[in-house]
């Protein structure tokens, strides 16, 4: 894929991205360094975190890999002090971290499942803003990225409770962008449809029931790549997106607007 934006418009600034072991979250680290950011790559399995961190520089750009389990708000908070004290600013957050689980019916949804979906998809992004924001506030500047996904907006038959941790998350996205914006800061957030990573046609897609099945409700005919939502999430994090704030933008192929 060509990229769509200059390798150096990120040149110096740091970015925490959160579930960058693999899928979008990888595809994400993996741009934002090659536009030349710093990025600390945060994931709850230290081994994948590394493995996108050992790819960064191996491609010449700079990375610091974390264990970090979104739904710790001491280690959230570690992370960014870390971030901060080692590379001297947060310019850049990706609230990336999620989860899925598997369809069912609001009747018979598993209340186990339900805790796992709000705790990293909900409380994961407000401890993200809740740690990251501060040290924003107090630099001037700062754009936050919070994942979302097209099932936000679109009802997806028995993905009734993982809709709503999306819900939640647009709706944090814009009350961030209107509390911190008068601080220099934007909060945007990106609405991928199905992508190509191991959580929708992997190991867990296969638990899900998610998969190539996805494309036949896309009008463009296919699901998506993570790099291409890593060029959506760069856009957004970028200087070209600088009055840009408090939206959600949809990389879905216009499936939310199918019937």
């Amino acid at each position: 894929m060509t990229p769509t934006g200059p390798d150096d418009e990120l040149e110096g600034r740091v970015a925490v991205v959160t579930g960058a072991g693999g899928g979008i979250g990888r595809a994400v680290a993996l741009r934002l360094a090659r536009a030349g950011a710093i990025v600390v790559v945060a994931d709850r399995r230290l081994a994948a975190a590394e493995q996108t961190a050992a790819d960064i520089t191996a491609a010449g750009g700079q990375a610091q890999p974390m264990s970090v389990d979104v739904v710790d708000g001491s280690a959230v908070a570690s992370m960014f002090d870390v971030t901060v004290t080692r590379w001297g600013a947060l310019d850049i957050l990706v609230n990336n971290a999620g989860v899925v689980t598997k369809p069912s019916p609001l009747a018979s949804f598993d209340e186990d499942d339900f805790d796992r979906l709000v705790a990293v998809n909900f409380k994961g992004v407000f401890l993200g803003l809740r740690h990251g924001l501060p040290h924003m506030i107090e630099q001037g500047r700062g754009v936050v990225v919070n994942v979302a996904s097209v099932s936000a907006i679109r009802n997806v038959r028995n993905l009734g409770p993982y809709a709503a941790t999306k819900h939640a998350v647009v709706a944090l996205t814009r009350a961030a962008a209107t509390e911190v914006g008068e601080h220099g800061v934007r909060v945007n957030a990106l609405l991928p449809g199905p992508t190509n990573t191991p959580l929708v046609v992997g190991r867990e897609g296969a638990e899900t029931g998610a998969g190539d099945e996805f494309a036949g409700q896309v009008p463009l005919g296919r699901i998506s790549q993570p790099e291409e939502q890593a060029e959506a999430a760069l856009f957004l994090v970028s200087d070209r997106a600088g009055f840009i704030s408090g939206s959600s933008l949809l990389v879905d192929g216009a499936m939310a607007y199918v019937d």
